[in-house]
């Protein structure tokens, strides 16, 4: 877009040119700059029809039809693309992950297969150690290390800060959960960051303690590692090296097919390099930003920031508050008991804990509601789920009017329980599931909560049947952002053991692909303009190596993505 536009507006604007043959008497004939032919086009539209071709003109879908239909609309100037029978779909439409998570190369990777190389404790302090050498860190400056994940870990424990200390002596380190929910930190980043035994757990987090003492062992849960994050940040970088790594980012997302992403809870700092980018024209995928809710006062009535505008690709769209933790991490907030052992819980009533009171949540929602901002909440158990539940009521109730039109977002709704998504129908509510959990810590789920609750988990078929519009994430980094693997996890719910996670969840492929398409578009309240395949649209479009309508579902994480078109113009090709 050339200039800011509101998305009713853009709904409405004229999506053709035409060309007339002067003296011909004909009518005025449409003419497309790009047509693609011979192809198998999944359109998502209302029927999930199939078609053969499409053609673009100025960013939008001119039509959509058969080779011999759209090959009309062909003019002298116009690009033919054969497609020799390869698939084409919409755009992925993000759900939610952490856009702005930028400098990939920053940070040690000590994430398991098959993500990273880590199968123990000794495998970890080996990263890290390779990390130190291949960037030269120098004693003394911080090393970090993303992605480690005690169930995949051998000895079934999380690290502690004495099994960093040995190989790092002169080195703050602080690695960080798989989840993003807890870190362990060593002994030097513990002393710098004036972390001991005297230092008192903060509100909605934990310093897990060496049994029978108030000693730090390292780990470092939920609001807890605030108390150590920003300590270990490297130089500032220049504007410039920072718009050439969101360059390199959307390049990453859209190799991947996505055409429209998601930062959820942007903090100020990223918000601003985001509008920087913006005013650059920097971006070429759409970004949708959810402000943290602590930044919320800093971006409310700011001139600089304005809500559901797209604009050069970057639309502010909501503001995201977290309510629990993690399932895996055992830190999400339950309303049974998990069935192993707690981190830091020594009674037989470990549930997790919510990071919030009910007050701050009803505060939170009404603010969203009253200033028309869509929220968004992580919710995992459904403890902190009944809590947005009830947040939502109150501030119907408070401000007589209705949540259902708001579109209010439940991010990752993991355990959800069936009587609450009665509820989300009632009050609109979206959720967006998270199945690669069932790849990833499936079995994991099995072991801490019962194979009932982890069968129910993202149960995107309970939801289909209630006609709730539910979307599908990958909460990147947790896990890799490939949403063909993503859509690979709904359709099969298959674990890392080969175990079916809840086989009456499962979807179809065209029901897994909606929800990463034309219901991410729902969420963002763009259905209008983006999710789908027809006339009228963004032309957003990626080519697929494969047919996930057609193939064999367990060979739907084989797909690879030959290229993504945003708008019409490519911006990835393999």
């Amino acid at each position: 877009m050339k200039k800011t536009l509101a998305l009713f507006t853009l709904a409405a604007l004229p999506f053709y040119a035409f060309s007339t043959n002067p003296g011909d008497g004909k009518s005025p004939k449409a003419v497309a700059d790009k047509i693609y032919i011979n192809g198998k086009i999944i359109t998502v539209n209302a029927s999930n029809s199939v078609a053969q071709a499409v053609a673009v003109q100025g960013g939008k879908i001119l039509e959509v039809g058969s080779t011999a239909d759209i090959s009309k609309l062909k003019g002298a100037n116009t690009v033919v693309v054969d497609l020799g029978g390869k698939t084409v779909i919409p755009g992925f439409i993000d759900g939610h992950s952490h856009f702005m998570g930028l400098g990939r190369a920053k940070t040690a990777n000590v994430a398991a297969p098959p993500v990273g190389p880590v199968k123990n404790i000794a495998d970890l302090v080996a990263e890290l150690q390779k990390h130190k050498a291949d960037k030269k860190i120098p004693d003394g400056e911080w090393i970090s290390g993303f992605g480690y994940d005690v169930d995949q870990l051998a000895e079934k424990r999380h690290p502690t800060k004495e099994d960093l200390d040995g190989a790092f002596p002169n080195n703050p380190v602080v690695i960080t959960h798989v989840s993003g929910h807890m870190a362990v930190a060593n002994s030097a980043a513990l002393k710098a960051a004036g972390i001991d035994s005297s230092t008192k757990d903060p509100a909605g987090g934990m310093i897990v303690r060496k049994t029978g003492t108030t000693e730090p062992e390292g780990l470092l849960q939920e609001k807890a590692q605030g108390l150590i994050r920003g300590r270990g940040d490297s130089k500032p970088q220049t504007l410039d090296d920072q718009i050439n790594d969101l360059k390199d980012q959307q390049t990453f997302y859209a190799s991947h097919g996505i055409t429209t992403a998601q930062d959820g809870s942007t903090s100020f700092e990223s918000l601003q390099l985001l509008k920087k980018a913006a005013e650059r024209k920097a971006l070429f995928i759409d970004i949708e930003t959810l402000p943290s809710y602590g930044i919320i006062d800093k971006v409310l009535g700011n001139p600089d920031f304005k809500y559901g505008v797209l604009d050069n690709h970057l639309k502010l769209n909501g503001f995201k508050f977290v309510s629990d933790g993690s399932p895996q991490g055992k830190t999400a907030f339950f309303g049974k008991p998990y069935l192993t052992k707690v981190p830091g819980c020594d009674n037989i009533e470990c549930k997790g804990f919510p990071v919030t009171t009910q007050e701050q949540f009803n505060a939170a929602v009404k603010k969203g509601f009253e200033n028309n901002i869509q929220v968004f909440v992580h919710c995992n158990g459904d403890a902190a789920i009944d809590m947005y539940l009830t947040a939502i009521e109150a501030a119907n109730r408070d401000l007589k009017t209705t949540s259902t039109a708001r579109r209010p977002v439940v991010i990752h709704s993991q355990f959800v329980r069936a009587d609450q998504l009665d509820q989300y129908k009632k009050l609109g509510l979206v959720p967006s599931f998270f199945t690669n959990h069932t790849f990833f810590w499936g079995d994991v789920h099995v072991q801490n909560l019962g194979e009932d609750r982890a069968f129910y988990s993202s149960p995107l078929k309970s939801a289909l049947k209630r006609d709730i519009p539910f979307t599908n994430h990958t909460d990147y980094g947790v896990t890799p952002v490939n949403h063909l693997f993503l859509l690979w996890s709904s359709v099969n719910r298959q674990s890392r053991s080969g175990k079916t996670i809840g086989p009456e969840e499962r979807v179809t492929p065209i029901e897994g692909l909606r929800a990463l398409t034309i219901n991410g578009a729902y969420q963002y309240f763009e259905e209008k303009t983006k999710g789908s395949i027809e006339k009228g649209k963004l032309a957003d479009l990626v080519v697929l190596s494969d047919n996930p309508l057609t193939i064999d579902p367990l060979k739907i994480k084989d797909i690879v993505v030959l290229e993504t078109i945003k708008e019409g113009q490519t911006v990835f090709k393999r």
